[in-house]
């Protein structure tokens, strides 16, 4: 399968948030601790990504031309990181659920993108309590750098040296 990583457009942004309310609901099934299904895509809809588009780089996975995996890159994460070095932060990595390896290949991507950029650090962060996500993320070469809480949200800061 020849998978097309771009940069998204207006178009796009209905499949992301369709990927984002499948995700959510995806957690609550299987009794995972992640995006909360009444909050996030919510929170995260169609007009944030408007916006994010236009300050950070908004990716899309394609196959066949559909939209199936999505990931923001951030310069900077000032509730979470210090920001201090140049680097690359990953919100909203998303990906259909029934497609394995396209979060891998969308981390692969951003990991070129932080050389283009000149960036030293590629990170993100997750719920502490999500094994799940813990594991991939140790699993694909991320090292796991802090924690800390933030209102409800207790989390995981996972970091990968370029």
């Amino acid at each position: 399968m020849k998978y097309e990583i771009e940069l998204a457009k207006i178009e796009d942004l209905d499949a992301i948030c369709e990927l984002i309310y499948d995700r959510c609901l995806w957690f609550s099934q299987k009794g995972m601790k992640g995006w909360s299904i009444d909050f996030y895509p919510n929170k995260y809809d169609k007009n944030y990504f408007r916006e994010q588009m236009k300050i950070n780089k908004l990716f899309v996975v394609k196959l066949e031309h559909k939209v199936c995996g999505a990931m923001l890159l951030k310069e900077e994460d000032k509730g979470y990181w210090n920001n201090d070095d140049a680097s690359y932060y990953i919100h909203h990595l998303v990906t259909v659920i029934h497609l394995k390896g396209i979060g891998k290949k969308l981390i692969e991507f951003a990991k070129e993108q932080c050389k283009a950029d000149y960036k030293k650090y590629l990170r993100l962060d997750c719920y502490k309590e999500s094994t799940f996500l813990n594991d991939y993320y140790q699993r694909i070469g991320f090292t796991n750098v802090g924690s800390g809480i933030n209102g409800n949200y207790n989390y995981n800061l996972w970091e990968m040296t370029i």
